[in-house]
C-alpha cells in the first residue's frame, strides 16, 4: 500500500484487510511524508493487526509511482497485492485471486473487476471495466491466461491487481512519469513469461472522491463507457497509444537479454511494437509497414487487430 494523506479513507480500508475469509500474510505501508494522521492511523492498527504490519516513512514525497516501487520492494510474500488507501476490499478479494493464480501457472498477473462508488461507499450503478471500454470474454481469456497474446485494453488498475513476486526483477525499478499499474502489468503480460488471469466480478468498492489521482468522472452504465480514465492515462482518442509502449519495450529488450527460454515470442512481441513505435510521419510511407504487420499476424496477436492498423494508418504519430 502506497499512502500520502489518507487519513479520509484509511481506517476502513485497513478493516477490510481483517475481514478477509484469507487474511493476508503481511502488509506493507509507505508513506509518502504525509502530513495529516495517515502515519498514526497506520501505527494503531499495526497494534492491533492479525498480521504484520511493516510501515516505511519517506523522508520526502517521492511521487505515486516511485511509493509503490519501495513498497514492492520491501514485500516478501509470493504474490503481491497492490492497494490504495482510499478504497475497501470485499471478504473474499485476496482468496479469489490467489486461487486464480493457483489454476492458471502461467499467468503472473490477475486482475478483478470493481463497483464503483461515491466517497460514502454508495453505489453508483457501474463497474469500472465497462467504464473503461473493456469487454470480458472468455475465449479471449484463455489465450490472456497462456501469454499468447496481448490486449490493451485489459484493466490494469493498480487497486485491482496482483502479481507473482517472482517478476520483481523484471518490473523493477518502475520508470519515471509512468503509471506504475499499468507498466508492472504490460511488462509481465507482454514479456513471453507470464499470462493475466482476469476475474470478472467485483473484489472491492472502488471509491469515486474529488482528491484522488485517478478517477472516473460519470456513473460509467454498463453501456456508456467512460472518458474519464482512458484519457487521463492515454490523453486523446487521437493520439496513438502506442507511445505509452515505448518504456515497457525497453524493459523487455532488456529482459530478452536474460531469457532464453522464450526468445521466439519475446523477439515477435518486440519486432511489432518497435515496428509500430517507429512508422514514418506519411501515411503512404507507413503502409509496407502496417501490410507486414498485417501478413505476420502480429497484429492480432500483440494488438487488437485491424482495427489498430487502421488507426496506425490514419493518426499521426
Amino acid at each position: 500500500m502506497a499512502v500520502y494523506n489518507g487519513d479520509r479513507f484509511i481506517g476502513e480500508q485497513l478493516e477490510s484487510f481483517v475481514r478477509q475469509t484469507r487474511v493476508p500474510d503481511e502488509l506493507v505501508v509507505s508513506d509518502n511524508a504525509s502530513t495529516d494522521r495517515t502515519v498514526e492511523i497506520v501505527r494503531d492498527f499495526a497494534a492491533r493487526a492479525p498480521f504484520p504490519v511493516r510501515l516505511f516513512i519517506n523522508d520526502s514525497n517521492l511521487g505515486g509511482t516511485k511509493n509503490f516501487e519501495r513498497a514492492i520492494r520491501e514485500c516478501t510474500g509470493d504474490i503481491i497485492f497492490l492497494s490504495d488507501c482510499d478504497d475497501v476490499w470485499y471478504p473474499n478479494k485476496v482468496s479469489v485471486m490467489e486461487q486464480a493464480l493457483a489454476e492458471s501457472p502461467r499467468a503472473g498477473v490477475t486482475v478483478s473487476d470493481a463497483d464503483l462508488v461515491d466517497e460514502h461507499l454508495e453505489p453508483l450503478g457501474g463497474r469500472l471495466w465497462p467504464a473503461l471500454g473493456f469487454r470480458y470474454r472468455s475465449r479471449d481469456h484463455e489465450k490472456l491466461i497462456a501469454g499468447s497474446t496481448f490486449n490493451r485494453r485489459v484493466p490494469t488498475t493498480g487497486c485491482c491487481l496482483a502479481f507473482r513476486a517472482r517478476f520483481k526483477p523484471l518490473v523493477l525499478p518502475l520508470p519515471d512519469g509512468y503509471l506504475h499499474d499499468i507498466f508492472i502489468a504490460w511488462t509481465i503480460m507482454c514479456s513471453g513469461v507470464g499470462g493475466v488471469a482476469l476475474v470478472p466480478m467485483a473484489l472491492i468498492a472502488y471509491r469515486q472522491h474529488s482528491n484522488q489521482t485517478t478517477r472516473i468522472t460519470r456513473g460509467a452504465k454498463s453501456d456508456e463507457p467512460d472518458p474519464g480514465l482512458f484519457a487521463q492515462r492515454f490523453a486523446s482518442r487521437k493520439e496513438r497509444p502506442i507511445r505509452a509502449l515505448a518504456p515497457v519495450i525497453t524493459r523487455l529488450e532488456s529482459a530478452y537479454q536474460r531469457d532464453d527460454a522464450n526468445k521466439k515470442l519475446l523477439s515477435a512481441v518486440l519486432r511489432h511494437w518497435r515496428a509500430r513505435c517507429e512508422l514514418p510521419a506519411g501515411r503512404f510511407e507507413r503502409l509496407p509497414v502496417i501490410f507486414r504487420e498485417l501478413a505476420t499476424l502480429r497484429y492480432w496477436r500483440f494488438s487488437d487487430g485491424i482495427s489498430t492498423a487502421v488507426k496506425d494508418l490514419i493518426f499521426v504519430h
